[in-house]
């Protein structure tokens, strides 16, 4: 299969250079950027990862025109940070991805749902090539299965016991804490649900689209601030970013005219930041971003370490099965082509 991909990762990389790439990724290989002549391209852009999958009749020439541009996008060394694979290796690499096999939290949820928007906003605005397709709709099917089969994530560690752990940290009553979530993202809503079912009340939901935070807003009964008032974050105590901004939302510069005395603890799960690490210079706030966030999360259950083993015996012989499935179609394809001809 004429497939690639092209990655960097938590693994590999600091969030500082994982935010220069998913800025210069987005920038050139969007979904409305997705097609570059014969070059196809789909971004998958998360907290952890940023990768670009690949199509066209040569791989080797898409993959060096691919960082070409991110060498004339970001100034900073990094082509000893990336993986690429090709072929049957992308595939079984997607599969693995969309399985949660390599998250940072492993058999986190979030990520199918990433991949699926990731395929789809591209497929919304360009017709893409068949082994694009097959690709990002057999890696989605096997990663359902395998989740359903195994039922992956049961009794692990997640983000959001990671998150109010950390709040139990600070606060000595963090369920009376004023609460802000800035940005409408899944992972917020995931988190607001989560601290709204252990007695958090008072929560607040700031976004950039105010029609979309009122909404939220009625169906979670929550308050809503409006986006032009983000500028009041530090009347809150604790503050959770996860939005899409690739910039700065709250800097030192503009937290200068409160005195914040008092006690804030900053969240910002966003790649690029929505913090400036600055901020984190005042002693009253504790800022964490998501590499810190993950690397309370390290330590996973050895009561899954059988289902991960089977997990990924599972996506190598059902990668090998679709893989050979489109090459016999193939096949099929050219030789009922060639009797016609």
């Amino acid at each position: 299969m004429r497939i690639g991909v092209v990655g960097i990762n938590h693994k590999l990389a600091d969030l500082k250079l994982r935010e220069q790439l998913a800025k210069a990724c987005q920038k050139r290989f969007g979904a409305l950027q997705a097609v570059h002549d014969e070059h196809y391209f789909v971004l998958l852009s998360t907290c952890n990862r940023t990768e670009i999958y690949f199509n066209s009749e040569d791989l080797t020439a898409t993959h060096s025109y691919l960082l070409n541009i991110l060498r004339m996008e970001v100034e900073e060394e990094f082509d000893h940070k990336l993986y690429s694979f090709f072929g049957a290796d992308c595939f079984c690499h997607l599969t693995r991805v969309t399985s949660g096999l390599d998250s940072a939290i492993i058999a986190e949820t979030e990520i199918q749902g990433q991949v699926k928007m990731a395929y789809e906003s591209v497929v919304e605005y360009h017709t893409l090539p068949k082994e694009l397709h097959y690709l990002f709709q057999k890696a989605l099917g096997i990663a359902k299965k395998i989740r359903h089969e195994l039922q992956l994530g049961r009794g692990m560690p997640n983000l959001e016991h990671a998150i109010l752990q950390t709040g139990r940290q600070l606060f000595a009553k963090p369920e009376q804490a004023r609460l802000l979530f800035v940005g409408a993202s899944e992972i917020n809503q995931k988190i607001l649900n989560f601290l709204k079912s252990r007695n958090f009340h008072d929560i607040t939901l700031c976004n950039r689209s105010d029609e979309q935070a009122r909404l939220f807003s009625e169906t979670y009964d929550i308050h809503h601030l409006e986006w032009d008032n983000l500028k009041n974050w530090p009347d809150y105590d604790w503050i959770i970013f996860g939005t899409k901004s690739p910039d700065y939302l709250i800097t030192r510069q503009n937290a200068h005219p409160y005195a914040i005395n008092q006690q804030k603890l900053i969240i910002d799960l966003s790649v690029p930041r929505n913090v400036e690490p600055k901020l984190s210079q005042n002693p009253s706030i504790t800022l964490l971003n998501i590499d810190q966030i993950n690397r309370l999360l390290k330590i996973r259950s050895r009561c899954m370490a059988d289902a991960l083993m089977e997990a990924e015996s599972l996506v190598a012989g059902a990668v090998q099965r679709h893989i050979q499935r489109y090459l016999e179609k193939e096949q099929s394809k050219m030789a009922i082509l060639a009797v016609m001809a």
